[in-house]
């Protein structure tokens, strides 16, 4: 009687652990839904490019920290031990009598506590903090660079796994088109109504639309892949692409072009950064120029001494001593190092500006592409939702000509591949006008929110 319950509690234990498994299977299998808002987050969460600019302004603040040190007291504790293997000596003549005197002992120790103040440093401390400054600022545009980059990485592979998803359907749904109209055909054919060139031609049709439909199957899972690559998911997980493809939400009002110059020059942060790296190299030169001005320093140290030549550093009591110092150091010859070190600064700073030039330039040829694009993808959207519509009228049209024996198989083809083409150029209309709306509003240095 036990060994029977004992089996039975075995069986349940056993169909409970099947369940479990079967259910954590069923749970593993179900796709994530991402919507764009949502990759976003997901990416700003995930993304290493982007946690590395978020790094990076965590280290500006410790380089300020630093620069800050170079103007603040130093302390610094130091123990020494020195063992003379050989004690030295010299000697003394007193009139005829000459005698040698030994000077230390074989056993020698120095603690010392000495507090350090930079006076004046020939400018560099000074400016090491305005660098430690322009670079936090620098960093924190870095970060805003970051940022709308990794959004325009995530409308390119959102929006672009969103079209190749709707490339695929177009496909299937043009190869399950062709298959009706293969059905019609043959049923009209074995009925003595349709000739044996329209049923050869209905069935290449459906074969010439397989490798289409195997491409841009391949194509969709190659796009779903890089979007989970850039959100930081696993590669194996299945995601379901949610989206409304309305395209009124991408539609923004009349920009004046003059306006939107000055926005680019005052928003975009490429410019803001180059600004902030000139600012530096001008702050490089003072640094370099300091080799040619004196430093002073001042210091002052508390001592303790001990010297024996036998027993143990602790057996009496260790000698005390005290000093201060004001320390001048004044450059007079270094070789010509300080003159070339204050070229290359001089140059690193013209370069800057030259650069700064061409990022201006760049950045209002940028927004003028972007301008044009997006424009140009508006555009074209607009014009094709009344292009499939008319299409699949047409394929319509022909199917009934078809049967009524008054149409030929090339019509429903032809109306067939217009329908395709039409709906797979909305999807790019639609898939150009997502991208280029968030390029366009990088462009001009706004923040990206969909």
């Amino acid at each position: 009687m036990y060994r029977n319950k004992s089996k039975l509690i075995a069986r349940l234990g056993y169909t409970l652990i099947i369940l479990i498994i079967c259910v954590s299977s069923v749970a593993a299998q179900q796709p994530t839904t991402i919507d764009l808002p949502g990759a976003i987050r997901m990416a700003l969460e995930k993304n290493e490019n982007y946690q590395v600019a978020l790094q990076e302004v965590e280290k500006a603040d410790a380089r300020i920290k630093e620069a800050v040190s170079g103007a603040l007291p130093q302390i610094s504790g130091d123990v020494t031990y020195m063992r003379n293997w050989e004690v030295p000596s010299t000697v003394i003549q007193f009139g005829n009598e000459v005698q040698t005197l030994k000077i230390g002992a074989t056993n020698n120790f120095t603690a010392a506590l000495t507090l350090t103040q930079p006076i004046y440093a020939g400018g560099r401390t000074g400016s090491a903090l305005k660098i430690a400054g322009f670079a936090k600022h620098y960093s924190r545009e870095a970060l805003v660079q970051a940022r709308q980059e990794l959004k325009i990485q995530v409308y390119n592979g959102f929006y672009g796994a969103l079209l190749a998803e709707q490339v695929l359907k177009v496909n299937q749904e043009a190869q399950e088109l062709a298959q009706e109209n293969l059905d019609l055909v043959q049923k009209m054919f074995n009925q003595g109504m349709s000739a044996e060139f329209d049923y050869l031609r209905a069935q290449v049709a459906v074969a010439n639309l397989q490798p289409a439909v195997l491409k841009a199957k391949n194509d969709a899972q190659v796009a779903s892949t890089a979007l989970k690559n850039l959100l930081g998911m696993p590669l194996d997980s299945p995601i379901e692409i949610q989206s409304d493809l309305d395209s009124t939400k991408f539609i923004l009002p009349p920009i004046d072009p003059d306006a939107a110059k000055d926005e680019v020059l005052a928003n975009r942060p490429e410019i803001k950064m180059s600004d902030f790296g000139n600012k530096i190299s001008k702050q490089l030169i003072t640094i370099a120029g300091a080799g040619y001005r004196p430093s002073l320093y001042f210091s002052t140290s508390l001592q303790y001494q001990r010297q024996y030549e036998t027993g143990r550093p602790f057996g009496e009591k260790w000698g005390r001593s005290t000093f201060s110092a004001l320390a001048l150091s004044v450059p007079i010859f270094d070789s010509w190092r300080t003159p070339s070190q204050v070229k290359q600064a001089r140059i690193d700073y013209s370069e800057g500006l030259l650069r700064d030039e061409a990022i201006h330039k760049g950045m209002l040829l940028d927004f003028q592409q972007c301008l044009g694009s997006y424009l140009e993808a508006r555009n074209r959207l607009s014009t094709q939702g009344d292009a499939v519509g008319l299409a699949r009228r047409g394929l319509d049209i022909a199917n009934v000509r078809f049967e009524n024996g008054v149409g030929t198989q090339l019509e429903i083809s032809d109306a067939r591949l217009s329908l395709s083409q039409a709906e797979i150029n909305r999807a790019v209309a639609f898939h150009d006008l997502a991208v280029s709306y968030a390029a366009l509003l990088r462009s001009l240095g706004r923040d990206i929110n969909p």
